[in-house]
């Protein structure tokens, strides 16, 4: 790391959760983690979308790698698809090297404890991609374009301190093999805003019901 790192606060910032809200209910009967998947995959899943942006350093630099994710969680065990990408430049010998990262990946995680108030969720992604190397003032080397698969896992979590938002953070490790992952091995952190639209979703519903409005 390059200095003290600077934590921008929507590093992190969940858009969409699980319409069924299960907050209110603890975890704390003690299963083993075969036990728990096999429990969790019984039950119906619900659908989840997120920007799942992270801060982390590339060559020494600050960087943020902005994504977008969507897939199924089944309350204990969840798997997501998305999009990730990030560029930075650098001066090398009066000439300026831009490198542009960009990859799809699948994560899949697993809840370690949940109450209302707290959680905490490891989880491990694997993806394959592209990185473009553009030398933007020296005409004479040609852009390359390399492929490269990244490894990240670790751990977030969340305090709920609203009924609607908490702040969460995280941390963990990115490991990029190939040709094409030199230099984007490094950690990866997160820290920002919660938001918690499934229960927000259970409140309008209940409100409604209470009216004679159904919602689905």
């Amino acid at each position: 790391m390059a200095g003290k790192p600077q934590i921008p606060v929507n590093a992190h910032v969940i858009l969409a959760d699980a319409l069924s809200d299960d907050s209110a209910v603890a975890d704390t009967v003690l299963w083993n983690v075969r036990d728990s998947i096999k429990m969790a995959m019984a039950t119906v899943p619900s659908y989840s979308m997120w920007f799942d942006s992270r801060s982390s350093f590339i060559s020494a630099d600050p960087v943020n790698v902005f994504g977008l994710r969507y897939g199924l969680s089944w309350g204990k065990v969840s798997a997501y698809t998305g999009y990730y990408f990030t560029s930075y430049n650098q001066l090398n010998d009066g000439d300026t090297i831009q490198y542009k990262f960009s990859y799809l990946s699948s994560t899949y995680e697993y809840r370690l404890y949940k109450t209302h108030r707290f959680s905490l969720t490891a989880f491990g992604q694997l993806g394959g991609g592209l990185r473009t190397v553009n030398h933007l003032t020296n005409n004479n080397i040609a852009n390359k374009q390399q492929f490269f698969m990244p490894i990240e896992f670790g751990a977030y979590g969340s305090v709920r301190f609203l009924r609607y938002l908490g702040v969460g953070g995280g941390l963990g490790t990115r490991i990029a093999l190939f040709p094409g992952g030199r230099n984007f091995s490094g950690p990866i952190y997160y820290l920002g805003f919660t938001c918690f639209p499934g229960t927000l979703y259970d409140d309008v519903k209940r409100k409604a019901s209470k009216r004679g409005i159904r919602i689905p």
